[in-house]
């Protein structure tokens, strides 16, 4: 199955349904068909567009997600599939139940890999990992010394050319981070959904006001690929006015390139899967599942 992300920024546009085919038709009159088998992610970055409830409808039953941006192009609102999986009822319970001593070894195993990987992207940037590498092995369970604060002290300080605070607001890198980071919670939240899991219901994230805790705990680990698309484009950290058609699409293209796992080369999309079904896994038999 192809996975594909089509964000609408540019134009205006009017989308339908045909045949099981999302109808996409431009202002000019240009009309693009795209199965809806093969979306996972329609993001519409356009106030001017307009979608039909069967087209909203359908996306939800393939298990797509749909995002809907702002002025600024940063999303501001996600549909999500309510029927992500058979034994859902089942999972919902399995997680809302899950021991906190679960719960803790489940965000060790994340933020291990989320050290491991910011060291190898600036080893690979750098040449010098600054010891992340050894100080993902230091992880305890629940990471009650907060490695990962720690470890992004020195993450954000050496990833750029230049100096670099991670503060949303501000215009510069953090403002393609903010896009790449809204996409890729956006598959996040798809592979919750697909495995039967709650997205708000998270391992580690709590935030009352954050309706995808658990998007953003799967998504930790690979928030890498985004944070190497970022440094590519704009090494050193030049001041951002707007994110651009050109900037966005290398965004999104890098979150639809194969990345390395434990199963060989797969997608992004194929990987999130997996870890949220191990996930799911290690709620219904009280023991560690996943693995990096």
């Amino acid at each position: 199955m192809t996975d594909r992300i089509i964000e609408i920024a540019e134009t205006a546009a009017f989308l339908s349904l045909e045949n099981q085919l999302l109808k996409i038709r431009l202002p000019d009159g240009q009309t693009t068909l795209v199965p809806t088998a093969e979306i996972q992610c329609l993001i519409l970055a356009n106030p001017a567009i307009t979608a039909t409830g069967a087209v909203l409808s359908q996306l939800a039953e393939s298990g797509a997600i749909v995002v809907v941006s702002g002025k600024d192009r940063l999303p501001t609102a996600m549909q999500l599939p309510l029927n992500g999986n058979y034994i859902q009822n089942e999972r919902f319970r399995a997680q809302v139940s899950a021991s906190l001593p679960l719960n803790k070894r489940l965000w060790q195993t994340i933020v291990k890999e989320k050290i491991k990987s910011q060291g190898l992207l600036l080893k690979s940037c750098h040449g010098d990992d600054f010891s992340l590498l050894k100080l993902s092995e230091k992880v305890n369970s629940g990471d009650t010394e907060n490695l990962e604060g720690r470890a992004a002290l020195i993450y954000w300080k050496n990833l750029f050319d230049k100096p670099f605070l991670r503060e949303r607001e501000s215009s510069d890198n953090n403002l393609l981070l903010n896009y790449g980071y809204a996409v890729l919670r956006a598959m996040a939240a798809r592979a919750c959904c697909g495995a039967g899991l709650h997205p708000t219901l998270g391992i580690n994230h709590h935030n009352r006001y954050n309706p995808y805790c658990l998007a953003d705990d799967i998504m930790e680990p690979y928030r890498w690929i985004v944070d190497k698309a970022v440094v590519n484009l704009n090494p050193e950290n030049f001041p951002v006015d707007e994110l651009t058609k050109d900037v966005r699409k290398k965004l999104i293209e890098a979150l639809l390139e194969p990345i390395p796992s434990i199963a060989g080369i797969c997608s992004l999309s194929d990987v999130l899967r997996h870890n949220a079904v191990k996930i799911a896994e290690s709620f219904q038999r009280g023991e560690l599942k996943l693995r990096y």
